[in-house]
């Protein structure tokens, strides 16, 4: 039989296979907490205690701190890779995270232990950064040595110091302009029959994101016109990422929802959805599949687009809110925001019909595309 686990102050070596496996038993901190961890050893039993005295170097006060590297391999990357794996964090966000770590931290961070982190290096090298970058490394940097605090690897966290941040003028300035509904008209009318012209409509009067506007198909559209005013309803449940994957994970749980489109832009998609799209796509590649979103971009670019693709939903955002004076509670949900408040958390439940009426009504006070026959639409 085997024998008996012998026992020390600090974990157990147990014969498991007649002298030539043996399990070790031991009180380690892991991802999840202090916790009690097994491993197994193949040899003698003088191999097993030496590997039980190993770790228990490898987990005493006197082990080396981890490096700020070993915190992002070990506990905050797998914490970050467990939210997206649940649908609390989205996997464009995760892949974000990699491209800042790789791109502006590793190489200086990675091989530094936690506890000999100054604050005069860290501003030293934020000084070296420029503003934007600096702030997206310092979003990341923060919560993973925070992982650090919560382990007992260091008592404060040296990220968390208030510092000086590189001056905005060393980031180039994103183009933020926006579209009015009569510019967006005259846009529609210049790029009308482009390939890409149901994403425009998508986001334009819809709200949707790039990848969002992507990732809609023919079957995700219906008709609930009212009145004789074109309503076309849009279900939003997957998105085309920036590497060209379609996946049913949006942005956040809120993300999945259905978009009503008013007005001559409804009318189109529908239209459009009744035709069956590009092999059943809204917006295809003509190959079976849907687009992907650099080829979007760089075609709208190409096409003279006045502004990013990205600022279509900005656009619909603003004049929703400044033309047809739809109130911010309403426009919220529609564009898949988190509400905060009590209300908007735990109790307004609106569906899409309700999205629909309110638009109608809002279309009908401002009947903003009635001269667009003149425009060729």
């Amino acid at each position: 039989m085997p024998r008996r686990a012998m026992r020390s102050d600090w974990g157990s070596v147990t014969e498991i296979d007649r002298g030539r496996r043996y399990r070790l038993r031991f009180w380690a901190e892991t991802p999840d907490g202090y916790r009690r961890c097994s491993e197994t050893v193949r040899g003698t039993r003088r191999d097993a205690y030496d590997r039980l005295a190993q770790i228990r170097l490898e987990h005493s006060h006197d082990a080396p701190c981890p490096t700020v590297g070993e915190v992002w391999e070990r506990w905050y990357r797998p914490q970050l890779q467990r939210m997206v794996d649940s649908g609390d964090r989205s996997a464009s966000t995760l892949s974000v995270y990699d491209s800042v770590w790789r791109t502006h931290m590793r190489v200086r961070w990675a091989d530094v232990p936690c506890d000999q982190v100054r604050p005069l290096d860290v501003q030293q090298w934020l000084d070296g950064l420029a503003y934007r970058s600096a702030t997206a490394a310092m979003q990341v940097l923060r919560p993973a040595l925070d992982v650090a605090v919560r382990y007992g690897v260091i008592e404060s966290n040296p990220f968390r110091e208030r510092y000086l941040m590189p001056s905005r003028s060393t980031t180039a300035r994103q183009d933020d302009g926006i579209w009015t509904l009569a510019q967006l008209g005259e846009t529609w009318a210049r790029i009308h029959g482009a390939w890409y012209e149901a994403a425009f409509l998508l986001a334009g009067f819809g709200g949707l994101r790039v990848g969002e506007a992507l990732g809609v198909r023919a079957e995700d559209v219906a008709d609930a016109t009212r009145d004789g005013v074109p309503v076309a309803l849009v279900r939003v449940r997957r998105q085309v990422a920036a590497s060209g994957a379609v996946t049913e994970r949006l942005k956040n749980r809120q993300s999945v929802r259905t978009v009503p489109v008013v007005g001559r832009a409804g009318s189109w998609l529908l239209c459009r959805a009744r035709s069956g799209g590009d092999s059943g796509w809204m917006t295809g590649n003509g190959l079976g599949d849907p687009c992907i979103q650099k080829t979007l971009r760089t075609s709208w670019m190409r096409d003279g687009g006045e502004h990013p693709f990205r600022n279509l939903r900005n656009s619909w955002q603003t004049f929703m809110r400044w033309e047809l004076r739809v109130p911010p509670y309403l426009i919220e949900p529609i564009m898949g925001h988190a509400g905060h408040d009590v209300t908007a958390l735990h109790y307004d439940r609106p569906v899409a019909d309700e999205f629909a009426d309110v638009l109608v009504d809002a279309y009908r006070a401002n009947l903003y595309d009635a001269g667009w026959d003149k425009l060729g639409l």
